[in-house]
């Protein structure tokens, strides 16, 4: 792996001293313009990037700055993510730069280039839905900045992360229902092909298979849930499309809390009581998960810790030889009144 170019790589390349690169670099009027071309051409072969943070932190060079980019801030589960993040970087007098990448790969991209050009100590990143790991992660790698992957993972990365076990939990969440007594029960997921809407699909069709209820493909319905502001309405819309079949599910597992609100709306636009007539799991715990009527029975995704903890791998990951740091969380069930009747909660 190269090592990020610095001034100096290019000076010693050239036989010049480092003031002549910087003043090249700067259009100076006083460098030779022979010397001013070979600095130039030397400085794109080799992709020099001026770390602009160092010059404005030359009288306090220590200070570790972290890129962080998430998918979208103002989405509960990021948001808590990222107040973790923030927690340990104050207690380690870190700086915290935030990009949102809006599920766009490319502008992802972008973000993390910009990272690059200040210079960042490493990067924390909860990757786009579309992440191109070849085009965005491997040229990080290859400076050895250190990277920690959280929420979302690639296909085959065998580098720094921080997840939750997906899978389990969706199994848990059908479990819980099933011992509630729905044998009926639908999925309302995301299209998300990687670990987010797969392994909790995943987890949902083995719970049944476990069970020894057949997979009814027409309880099963993904959509692009990335937009929380979306959420709810795809949530209501999906709840509609299941209830119009002749033989509608007692039960929906939601990906997401915002798609169980939407599924409560329904319910509650078309009499159907929640839990007695149709019993709901959704999944991260948001606030107002425990302020919606009825209250919703989640499963818990703690941010926070995740975010706290991929900090700290940065942390390690940026003084050890090459060590690689992982966790996967297993989460926990909040059981309260969309799933069991109210007498039992």
């Amino acid at each position: 792996m190269s090592k990020r170019t610095k001034l100096k790589d290019i000076a010693d390349r050239l036989g010049v001293s480092i003031t002549t690169v910087s003043r090249a670099l700067n259009n100076k009027a006083d460098i030779n313009d022979e010397t001013k071309r070979e600095i130039l051409e030397l400085a794109r072969q080799l992709e020099y990037r001026p770390n602009s943070l160092a010059i404005s932190l030359r009288r306090n060079n220590t200070v570790p700055l972290v890129g962080v980019i998430l998918p979208i801030i103002n989405h509960y589960f990021f948001a808590t993510v990222l107040k973790g993040i923030m927690s340990k970087a104050h207690l380690h007098n870190s700086l915290i730069i935030v990009g949102e990448s809006l599920q766009d790969e490319k502008k992802e991209k972008k973000i993390l280039n910009q990272f690059m050009d200040q210079g960042v100590s490493g990067i924390i990143i909860a990757p786009a839905r579309n992440s191109n790991f070849e085009e965005n992660i491997i040229p990080i790698l290859h400076k050895r900045i250190p990277v920690v992957v959280i929420d979302r993972m690639y296909d085959n990365y065998k580098g720094n992360y921080v997840l939750t076990n997906d899978y389990n939990a969706a199994h848990k969440a059908v479990q819980h229902l099933l011992d509630n007594g729905y044998k009926k029960i639908a999925h309302i997921g995301s299209v998300d092909d990687k670990s987010i809407g797969t392994e909790r699909k995943r987890g949902y069709i083995a719970a049944l298979h476990q069970a020894k209820i057949d997979i009814n493909e027409d309880y099963i319905i993904l959509n692009d849930i990335d937009n929380p502001d979306l959420a709810i309405e795809k949530g209501f819309n999906a709840t509609a499309k299941l209830f119009e079949l002749p033989n509608p599910p007692d039960a929906i597992f939601a990906v997401t809390d915002d798609v169980a609100i939407g599924v409560i709306e329904y319910a509650k636009e078309n009499n159907i009581s929640i839990p007695d007539d149709l019993g709901l799991v959704g999944f991260s715990n948001a606030k107002m998960s425990n302020y919606i009527r009825p209250r919703l029975t989640t499963i818990e995704q703690n941010g926070f810790a995740m975010g706290q903890l991929a900090f700290d791998f940065f942390n390690k990951a940026s003084s050890s030889n090459g060590e690689v740091f992982q966790k996967s969380f297993e989460l926990n069930l909040i059981v309260r009144e969309s799933s069991v009747q109210k007498s039992e909660v």
